[in-house]
């Protein structure tokens, strides 16, 4: 997402990776409320693959 060159503490890149731990947490509580299901799980190369589970796909109607 970041070029070498930009700081670790620039702004921006500090923004983006806060937003990506709000998006993990939202997963783990998707998750923990039995919302969605790992399909498959990470593997170093890319994220956890998920799915809704009868009760996500019910709170979605």
């Amino acid at each position: 997402m970041f070029d070498d060159s930009v700081p670790e503490d620039d702004p921006e890149r500090e923004a983006w990776r806060e937003r990506q731990m709000s998006l993990y947490g939202a997963q783990i509580e998707l998750h923990d409320a039995g919302l969605v299901e790992i399909v498959h799980p990470a593997n170093g190369e890319r994220p956890d693959l998920v799915t809704a589970t009868e009760a996500g796909r019910a709170a979605l109607a």
